[in-house]
């Protein structure tokens, strides 16, 4: 039996420096959670308040619940990446802040709104509250 040889490959291309990233993967608990989260949430919406007057604050209820568990999620995912050590000093710090400010912008507006942190929580199954 001969061995095929195998083909070489082009070598890669080099990376500025400054783009340190690596992709940690979701776990898939956390995966069946959010898909289990997604399709109780879309059959709640024959329960949907669709008074003329509250329509705003439903949507603004809607939108800053997923803007709160997508900022959740990135924080989970920077602590990751802080952990393995792909992130440097630099990149640490700006990460805390954005996410510090995305938080206070979601604060702000559903301030607006009437709507209290508890009203952002979504129950994300086997993984417990967002809060």
């Amino acid at each position: 039996m001969t061995r095929r040889k195998r083909p070489t490959r082009a070598p890669a291309r080099a990376r500025p420096a400054r783009e340190s990233t690596r992709v940690v993967p979701v776990r898939r608990a956390e995966l069946a959670a959010l898909r289990a989260e997604v399709k109780r949430k879309a059959g709640a919406a024959a329960r949907w308040n669709a008074k003329p007057e509250d329509v705003q604050k439903s949507v603004a209820q809607l939108v800053l619940a997923l803007v709160e568990f997508l900022r959740k999620l990135l924080e989970r995912q920077a602590i990751r990446r802080m952990e393995a050590g792909t992130l440097d000093d630099a990149q640490i710090e700006n990460v805390g802040l954005a996410l510090m400010k995305l938080e206070e912008a979601v604060r702000d507006l559903a301030g607006k709104f009437g709507l209290e942190p508890e009203d952002l929580n979504l129950d994300l199954g086997p993984l417990g509250r967002l809060h």
